[in-house]
């Protein structure tokens, strides 16, 4: 009887340690992934921040270019061009300003498909797992015995005839005409 208790005991203790790995495993995935998530936000949010940024500027140099191509064509005989120097510095500046947002709009993109691929397969794998998990049949082990269900008490049910239940109409007062001879 001890042994038999003893190795019952054995036998709960290494179950609730199987568990509790178990458990524990899951949450270090859970909070990896939550940690993974948050790295791509933020990464994503100082990608788009940063285009913003760039677009900013791109706009302030069109503002500079505009000033100096109204103040050079109010001149009278002046004519701009792109060789001009200050024309020429803002061209550069808007080339390098584009460039660098073309960048940022490519990381933008690639981690838009890489969340889409994940997603994708995170679908497939729970999929699977799923259709697997339906084909399996449980073990003896793994089947736990069910207690029988209560018997439900029902109240007896009453009817009523329609006699019951009709509603009565309102009564209306009778007009009486009085005939005028």
């Amino acid at each position: 009887m001890k042994e038999e208790n003893k190795e019952k005991a054995k036998d709960f203790v290494a179950k609730a340690k199987d568990f509790f790995d178990r458990g524990i495993s899951a949450s270090k995935k859970a909070f990896g992934a939550a940690g993974e998530a948050v790295q791509d936000f933020s990464d994503k949010s100082v990608t788009t921040i940063e285009k913003k940024q760039l677009e900013s500027k791109v706009k302030k140099q069109y503002t500079i270019l505009g000033e100096y191509v109204a103040t050079a064509l109010a001149k009278k005989g002046a004519s701009v061009k792109a060789s001009d120097k200050e024309v020429s510095e803002v061209l550069k500046e808007l080339a390098r300003l584009n460039k660098e947002i073309k960048i940022r709009e490519k990381a933008l993109q690639d981690a838009k498909q890489k969340a889409q691929e994940k997603k994708a397969a995170k679908a497939k794998s729970t999929k699977e797992a799923t259709k697997e998990a339906k084909t399996s049949k449980p073990t003896k082990a793994e089947k736990t015995p069910t207690e029988p269900k209560p018997a439900k008490t029902t109240k007896p049910k009453t009817t009523k005839t329609y006699q019951e239940i009709k509603p009565e109409k309102p009564k209306t007062a009778k007009k009486t005409s009085k005939k005028t001879e």
